[in-house]
């Protein structure tokens, strides 16, 4: 109960004003991937010199304040230590309530093995995790450009499915970009074909966004067209179940309705909490507001692995003036907005 106390009261607090210190993180921990996906390029990044077990140690055993974790990549699971990583965080993360992340779901085994030992000997008390999923078969595995990622990502989340309880959720993930904008509902047909009782509410519909510095994909042009992704995010929308005194499935629909506006305008459609209740950290401990503003922070490794020092800096005071004036890059990621949305639970938009 304290930890839930301690997200809400972060939550309740940056309603009615800025936060001194985040409270969420978003942490990717590798750049190694097996996929080649046509929307990102994180698998042609350099992946030496990630940071070690025992600086993210250093990280987490100075910074406790953190109520919610992001792990990503790249591909988690290409790190044969992840389970590692989550254990060093839930040892020194007092305030932890949620953790999730996403994954490709290629290597099943590894990802189920992982998820029941976090359950089993961790002490996190809500764990969410997402499979991606960006087509029917054929187009799944070209956008992927992983022959046998479709199947791959099915049966793993399916044998996560059924660790489903209270404390564990998984969801399928929509990446929306020009060449499957018309594939969604081939994709739930598929999909329902392996799981019957599948619904809206069980597949996240993000959209693929632009990043010089996490996805390295300045160059693709495959963002989907405003008018015709508009028309599906709103059919989407009408088809997801309102499910009252649900959080998740309030961010969900807030996300959604917002992602449209987010479309129409190019503009994030509330303040954004970047560099002020959250922060990205690569794989190399480089802090940035976000996964979009190329635009560093510090650094861990040279702030001594301190997140007080890098917050109290003149950068990152310089970046969140910025980002209020709305003179960021501006996106519309998960990564970003379910705490802008939590920021914002009284705006009429």
């Amino acid at each position: 109960m304290r930890r839930i106390f301690n997200l809400t009261y972060n939550i309740i607090c940056s309603n009615l004003g800025e936060l001194p210190n985040p409270y969420r993180l978003t942490f990717a921990v590798t750049n190694r991937c097996q996929a080649q996906c046509h929307m990102c390029n994180i698998w042609q990044k350099t992946v030496e010199n990630e940071l070690s077990l025992e600086e993210i140690e250093l990280i987490f055993s100075r910074y406790k304040k953190f109520s919610w974790v992001n792990l990503t990549g790249g591909e988690p699971f290409m790190r044969d230590d992840f389970t590692e990583i989550v254990r060093i965080i839930d040892k020194n993360s007092p305030k932890l309530y949620l953790l999730n992340f996403p994954t490709n779901g290629y290597l099943t085994d590894v990802i189920v093995m992982a998820v029941r030992e976090i359950l089993d000997k961790m002490s996190v008390p809500r764990l969410i995790v997402t499979v991606s999923l960006d087509g029917p078969r054929e187009l799944h595995d070209r956008i992927r450009g992983l022959p046998g990622s479709w199947d791959r990502a099915i049966a793993t989340f399916r044998q996560l499915r059924q660790l489903s309880s209270r404390r564990f959720s998984v969801y399928l993930g929509y990446t929306l970009q020009d060449v499957n904008l018309d594939a969604f509902e081939d994709t739930m047909l598929a999909a329902r074909q392996e799981f019957e009782n599948l619904t809206y509410n069980d597949v996240h519909v993000n959209i693929a966004h632009i990043s010089e510095h996490y996805y390295a994909n300045t160059a693709f042009n495959g963002i989907p067209k405003t008018d015709a992704a508009e028309k599906l995010l709103g059919q989407i929308s009408e088809a997801r179940q309102r499910r009252l005194f649900d959080p998740v499935s309030f961010i969900e629909q807030r996300y959604q309705k917002l992602l449209s506006i987010y479309q129409e305008t190019g503009r994030v459609p509330l303040t954004c909490q970047a560099a002020a209740a959250s922060c990205f950290v690569d794989p190399e401990g480089n802090v940035y507001p976000c996964s979009s503003f190329a635009s560093p922070l510090g650094s861990f490794r040279r702030m001594d692995y301190d997140l007080d020092a890098i917050w109290s800096s003149n950068s990152r005071h310089t970046m969140r003036q910025l980002i209020r004036n709305a003179s960021c890059p501006g996106c519309w990621t998960p990564c970003e907005a379910y705490q802008t949305i939590l920021a914002n639970l009284f705006s009429r938009r």
